[in-house]
C-alpha cells in the first residue's frame, strides 16, 4: 500500500477552492444516453488547481468485479449507482449517485444542474435522467438495472455540493441503501470510495486510501488521498471500520494533491430528506447484506445527535464569557426556562452545559406543529412538567370525556392506559422525547369503538404484557414506536378494526404484531425490526391486510402466517430473517404478491400442512435455503415470481408437496432450479428456468408431477435429472 502524502499536518492552513469553481459532470456522446456501455469524451476540469478528480501517481482505482461477485467490496457497492444525465441544452453527463431511502439517491449539487450551472439550484435543467444499478462488469451489461430519475430537484445546496433526487421504482428492495455516519473520520483513518469513474463500470479506490491529517480542513472539508476521475463526483467515501458514508466525494485540488469531499456532519443537519434517513429509524437502513448474514445483537435506542459544531467562517468569533459567568447564567436559565436557556446558548454556545441547553430547547421550547383540532372537539394538554391540563397521561385518558383530543408533550409517562371510549392521543413535539414507559401492565389497552394514537413511544419494560393491546372496537396507529420487554409489541384480537400504519415496532422478546382470535388489522408502511419470533404472525381467524411494510432482522420468520390464518400479504420487503422469509402453515386461501422476500439466513417463502394460497409475482432471492419450500401436502398457485441468486436449489417440492406453478422465472441458483422429492406432484408449466448450477429440475424418492411447455435451456447440467427412484413424471413441450 502507497504511504500517504507527505505533509499531512500543512493542511489545516491550506486554502482549499471551493465547489462553486467546479465545472458540471464530464460529457458523453448523446446518442449514448440509455446505454449501459458508453465512451466518455470530455474530464472536467477547472482554474487554479481545482478539478473535480484526480489520480495521486500510479493510479489504483480498480474495478471492484476483481474482488469477486460475492465480495464484501461489490457487496458493499450495490447501493451504488451511475446517474445519467441528458440536459435541456443538448449536452449530457454522468457523476456517481447512491440510495439512501426508498425514493432518494444523493449526488453532488454541481452534477445536477448541468454545465452552465443555475444559481437557485431548483432548475435542474435536465431534460432526463436515469440511475444505473448493478453496472459491475466491464463493457458487459447483463444484469443492469435503469431507473428513472425526476429531473425535479427535492434538495440541493451549492455551498455543500449536494443534492437529493427523487429515484422511481424503489431500487433499494433489490439494491439496500448506505448508512449514513454522523461524525467525522478519524486522522489518517482508512477509506474506501467507490463509483464510476468515466462512467465506467463500478470500481473502487481502496490501496492508499485514507483521510489526511487533519482530517477536516479549516474551510470544514474532509481531505482524502484517495484515486479518483471524471465520474466519481457524487461518490461515497466510506469508512471501513463500519462501512458507513463519511463523506460525499466532490473535487481535488492539484496544487496541495488531496481530493476533498463534504463531511456527512456537514451535509445532514441541513437535508430533511437525510435526517429522517440517519433519525429514529436509521435502523431500516442496509447495507448490502451478505448471503448468510449472521445474527446481529438486537439494535440499540440510537442516542441524541447534538448539534454539529459551526464550520469557522473569515469573521471574527464572539468572545464568550468566562466559566464563571457562564455557570451563573445556567443557573438562571432553569429558573427563567425557553427564554433563558435560548440565551444561555447565544452566549456561552462552547460551555459544557451548553448541549444540554439545546436538548432542553428542541424538547420543550420549539413551537410544536399540530393539526388543529375541530371546533367541536375538546383538546386537553398533557405536560410532564406542568403547566398543561395534566401531568399525567393516565389521568386525561381517564377523565376525558368521549371524542377529546389529547395532547401529550414531551415528557416520560410511567402508567398504563386503557382506552375505552372515543379518543385521540396525539404527541406534540419530537416524538423520540414523548415517552409511554410502562412495567407490569399493558402501556396501552383500547378497547374504544373508535379513536387515533400518533406521534409516541411506546415502552412496555417488564412484565407478561403486550406493548399495546387491541382487544375490541376500532383504531387508528399512526407515526410511533413501539417495543415490548416480555410479550408481542401489538396483540390485535377480537376487535372490530385496526389500521397500524408508518410506525416502527421493534425489538419485542416474542413477535412484533400478533394477529389471532378473529383480529383484524390494515398493517402497511411500517419498520418491523429485531423480534424474537415472527415480526409479524396471524392466526385463529385473522385475516389482515399486511402492504409495503419492512420486516428485517428477526430471530423468527419475517412473517408467519400460522394455523387457520389468512390474508393478504403484498409488496412488502422481508429480509434477514432467521427462518423463513415469510412462512405459511396450516392457513388457507392466503395471497402472497408483490413482496421482496431476500437474503433470508433461510429460506424465502415455505408452505406447509395443507396451505393453499396464491403466490404471485413476488421477487425472492439470495436466501441460505431454498427461494420456495411447497411440503407436506401444501397446494398452492405460484405463478409469475421471480426466483433467483439462492444458496440452494431455487425451488424444493418434498413430503407430498403439490401446486401449480407457472411463467415463473427460476434462474442463478447454486443448485437445482427445482427439486422434487417423496410423494410430491406438481405441476410445472410455462416456467423459464436459466443459469442454475445443475439441472433445471430434479426428481427423485418416489416424487412425479406434469413438467410441460418450460423453457429449461441454458443450464449448467441440462434440463432433467430424473433419478431411477421417482414416480410417475410426465414431460411434454419443453425446451430442453
Amino acid at each position: 500500500m502507497r504511504p500517504l502524502l507527505i505533509a499531512l499536518t500543512l493542511l489545516a492552513s491550506t486554502t482549499v477552492f471551493s465547489a462553486a469553481h467546479a465545472q458540471g459532470p464530464a460529457e458523453f456522446d448523446p446518442s449514448d444516453f440509455g446505454k449501459i456501455v458508453i465512451q466518455p469524451r470530455q474530464a472536467a476540469g477547472g482554474a487554479g488547481g481545482f478539478v473535480l478528480e484526480q489520480a495521486f501517481g500510479d493510479y489504483q482505482n480498480e474495478p471492484i468485479i476483481e474482488y469477486g461477485e460475492n465480495s464484501p467490496a461489490v457487496r458493499l457497492g450495490r447501493p451504488i449507482g451511475r446517474l445519467d444525465m441528458l440536459f435541456s441544452n443538448g449536452k449530457t453527463g454522468f457523476c456517481t449517485a447512491f440510495i439512501v431511502d426508498d425514493q432518494h439517491i444523493l449526488t453532488n449539487h454541481h452534477c445536477v444542474p448541468g454545465m452552465d450551472g443555475d444559481p437557485s439550484g431548483k432548475d435542474s435543467g435536465v431534460q432526463a435522467a436515469q440511475l444505473v444499478m448493478g453496472f459491475i462488469k466491464p463493457g458487459r451489461s447483463e444484469g443492469v438495472d435503469r431507473y428513472t430519475v425526476s429531473p425535479q430537484i427535492v434538495e440541493t445546496s451549492r455551498e455543500l455540493d449536494y443534492s437529493v433526487l427523487r429515484v422511481f421504482g424503489n431500487p433499494s428492495t433489490k439494491y439496500g441503501k448506505l448508512e449514513l455516519a454522523e461524525e467525522n473520520p478519524e486522522d489518517a483513518e482508512f477509506l474506501w470510495i467507490i463509483g464510476h469513474p468515466q462512467g465506467q463500470a463500478q470500481h473502487i479506490s481502496r490501496e492508499g486510501c485514507a483521510a489526511a491529517s487533519p482530517a477536516i480542513s479549516d474551510e470544514g472539508k474532509l481531505v482524502h488521498t484517495c484515486d479518483t476521475l471524471g465520474g466519481n463526483s457524487g461518490s461515497p467515501v466510506l469508512r471501513i471500520t463500519d462501512k458507513r458514508v463519511i463523506g460525499l466525494h466532490h473535487a481535488g485540488d492539484s496544487r496541495t494533491g488531496f481530493n476533498m469531499a463534504i463531511p456527512m456532519t456537514r451535509i445532514i443537519p441541513q437535508s430533511k430528506v437525510l435526517k429522517a434517513a440517519v433519525g429514529p429509524h436509521a435502523e431500516g437502513q442496509q447495507v448490502a447484506a451478505a448471503p448468510v448474514p449472521q445474527p446481529k445483537p438486537k439494535p440499540v435506542e440510537p442516542a441524541a445527535v447534538p448539534d454539529p459544531e459551526p464550520v469557522p467562517t473569515a469573521a471574527a468569533p464572539k468572545a464568550a464569557p468566562a466559566g464563571n459567568q457562564c455557570s451563573a447564567l445556567w443557573s438562571e436559565a432553569k429558573l427563567l426556562g425557553c427564554a433563558g436557556y435560548e440565551a444561555y446558548v447565544d452566549e456561552c454556545g462552547d460551555h459544557t452545559f451548553a448541549s444540554m441547553a439545546r436538548r432542553v430547547i428542541q424538547r420543550e421550547c420549539s413551537i410544536p406543529t399540530v393539526a388543529p383540532a375541530d371546533g367541536d372537539t375538546k383538546v386537553l394538554t398533557v405536560k410532564a412538567n406542568g403547566g398543561g391540563d395534566f401531568d399525567t397521561l393516565a389521568a386525561a385518558v381517564a377523565r376525558a370525556e368521549p371524542g377529546s383530543r389529547i395532547e401529550v408533550y414531551p415528557g416520560t409517562y410511567t402508567q398504563g392506559i386503557d382506552v375505552s371510549k372515543p379518543l385521540d392521543i396525539i404527541g406534540v413535539g419530537n416524538m423520540s422525547d414523548i415517552i409511554l414507559a410502562v412495567a407490569n401492565d399493558n402501556a396501552i389497552e383500547w378497547t374504544a369503538p373508535s379513536g387515533r394514537i400518533s406521534g409516541l413511544t411506546v415502552r412496555q419494560t417488564g412484565g407478561k404484557y403486550f406493548g399495546v393491546h387491541i382487544a375490541g372496537g376500532n383504531v387508528v396507529i399512526e407515526d410511533s414506536d413501539f417495543t415490548a420487554a416480555e410479550l408481542a409489541v401489538i396483540a390485535i384480537r377480537g376487535n372490530e378494526g385496526a389500521t397500524i400504519r408508518r410506525s416502527t415496532i421493534h425489538d419485542g422478546a416474542q413477535g412484533g404484531i400478533f394477529v389471532f382470535e378473529n383480529g383484524k388489522a390494515l398493517i402497511e408502511d411500517n419498520t418491523i425490526f429485531g423480534n424474537g419470533l415472527g415480526g409479524i404472525e396471524i392466526k385463529e381467524g385473522a385475516a389482515p391486510t399486511v402492504r409495503g411494510n419492512t420486516i428485517r432482522d428477526g430471530n423468527g420468520s419475517g412473517i408467519f402466517v400460522n394455523v387457520d390464518g389468512s390474508g393478504i400479504i403484498e409488496n412488502n420487503t422481508v429480509f434477514n430473517n432467521a427462518l423463513a422469509g415469510i412462512e405459511v402453515k396450516s392457513a388457507y386461501d392466503v395471497i402472497l404478491r408483490g413482496n421482496v422476500v431476500r437474503n433470508g439466513q433461510q429460506g424465502g417463502i415455505m408452505l406447509s400442512d395443507g396451505s393453499t394460497g396464491r403466490v404471485e409475482n413476488n421477487t425472492v432471492y439470495g436466501n441460505a435455503f431454498s427461494g420456495l419450500e411447497i411440503k407436506s401436502d401444501a397446494n398452492p398457485m405460484v405463478t409469475g415470481n421471480e426466483f433467483r441468486d439462492g444458496q440452494q436449489s431455487a425451488i424444493y417440492i418434498h413430503e407430498g408437496g403439490r401446486g401449480v406453478l407457472e411463467n415463473n422465472s427460476i434462474h442463478h441458483n447454486a443448485f437445482y432450479g427445482m427439486s422434487v422429492r417423496g410423494d410430491s406432484n406438481p405441476i410445472v408449466r410455462a416456467n423459464t428456468f436459466s443459469d442454475n448450477v445443475y439441472e433445471a429440475i430434479r426428481v427423485r424418492e418416489g416424487a412425479g408431477g406434469t413438467y410441460e411447455n418450460n423453457d429449461m435451456s441454458g443450464n449448467g447440467a441440462g434440463a432433467f435429472l430424473i433419478e431411477a427412484d421417482a414416480g410417475n413424471v410426465i414431460r411434454r413441450g419443453n425446451i430442453e
